[in-house]
């Protein structure tokens, strides 16, 4: 373990998602807006420097050195943007046994239009774990490869461009159906749909609708503290909610069209519009797009982690794994059993308080490395 230094310049060093055989893996660097225009780069060593070595030249080097001084190699350069996170590094474990409990170091640096070098307040250990094993089969997940996608449509336009290219650069398990009320009920002991009952034979396996944004998270919490117990949980993984970004990739499958079945949705492709007699349906009752993923349109609206100030807060330019974190909205995207064909789009987004509940909104869930 290197030796920890207080924290001097603002600068340190963020791992993105675990480094797992066979998966990609990727840091940052966190810095001061104020120093955009800067040169950055990243170095390595390996094995990791038991320790933490001082430097103070002024005017050429300050901060504390965390790599083998001796051996060690250049990863990535670049330069520093007002963002306050520098551009990614990302990088793939090869699929290799032999990898596992590799260990290296890794720091960043910074160099001013004066020559001034700064180094980060902290580096990055990182030991290359096994692979990821796959959720169990009752959980009903699909695997998803990373991959880029057109985000957004002009057809919709208003909170839905500028399309841009967004980047998902790990892999991840999506639910190939809406959470069930059976399965709600499993997990939570509680049932809060309005589709349950005589009245709506095989409720169990119909969506689990009037949950609200928070009971969805406090479901998913749940989920991973229940899989991490029983050792089913993939190293450095969770089961959450999708980001929005994560969810429009999946809906799409690589469909660049407003829906994935094309550029119309009629009834027999998906549940909307009152096409079952104004109700959710069993989860799985229409064909799965191309990724094996069923309802993406209709049956329930779904909602997603990111939050939203329901202005249009999608960037020009490419981006990679995007999340919005602060806003007073919650993301849900999809359609549902109510709604028009028109708002069942790939790319329509509606935003909803946190404790809000509807009979018309539920989730699924992704089983994906832990969010920064």
């Amino acid at each position: 373990m290197a030796l920890s230094a207080t924290a001097q310049t603002g600068r340190t060093m963020r791992l993105l998602a675990p480094v797992v055989i066979g998966q990609s893996s990727g840091f940052v660097m966190d810095h001061p807006p104020s120093i955009a225009g800067n040169s950055f780069g990243f170095a390595m060593c390996s094995p990791t420097f038991p320790g933490a070595i001082p430097v103070s030249v002024p005017g050429v080097v300050e901060g504390v050195l965390r790599l083998t001084p001796l051996a060690y190699s250049i990863l990535g350069i670049g330069v520093l943007d007002s963002s306050g996170v520098s551009a990614a590094f990302t990088f793939s474990v090869p699929n290799d046994p032999l990898l596992v409990g590799a260990s290296m170091d890794v720091q960043g640096a910074d160099v001013n239009g004066f020559g001034l070098m700064t180094l980060t307040d902290n580096d990055l250990e990182l030991v290359v774990g096994p692979v990821a094993p796959a959720p169990p089969a009752s959980l009903n997940m699909v695997s998803i490869d990373p991959g880029t996608f057109q985000m957004g449509s002009v057809a919709v336009g208003g909170d839905a461009v500028p399309v841009h290219a967004v980047t998902i650069t790990q892999s991840f398990w999506m639910g190939k159906y809406e959470v069930t009320q059976g399965e709600y009920q499993a997990v939570m002991g509680s049932n809060p749909s309005t589709f349950q009952g005589a009245a709506y034979p095989n409720f169990t396996n119909r969506p689990v609708d009037r949950v609200s944004w928070a009971s969805s998270v406090a479901y998913c919490d749940a989920l991973t503290s229940q899989e991490a117990a029983a050792g089913r949980l993939p190293l450095g993984y969770e089961y959450r909610l999708p980001t929005e970004a994560e969810w429009e990739y999946c809906c799409r499958a690589g469909t660049t069209t407003e829906w994935n079945v094309g550029s119309s949705l009629i009834c027999g492709q998906a549940n909307f519009f009152f096409c079952i007699g104004g109700q959710t349906g069993v989860v799985g009752s229409y064909a799965a797009n191309a990724w094996g993923l069923h309802d993406m349109h209709g049956n329930l609206v779904e909602w997603c982690l990111d939050s939203w100030d329901q202005t249009a807060n999608y960037l020009p330019g490419s981006v990679a794994d995007p999340f919005v974190a602060a806003g007073p909205k919650r993301m849900a995207r999809g359609g549902c059993w109510t709604f028009g064909s028109d708002d069942c789009r790939s790319s329509i987004r509606i935003g909803f308080g946190p404790n809000s509940t509807y009979d018309y909104v539920g989730f699924r869930v992704v089983c994906a490395p832990v969010l920064p």
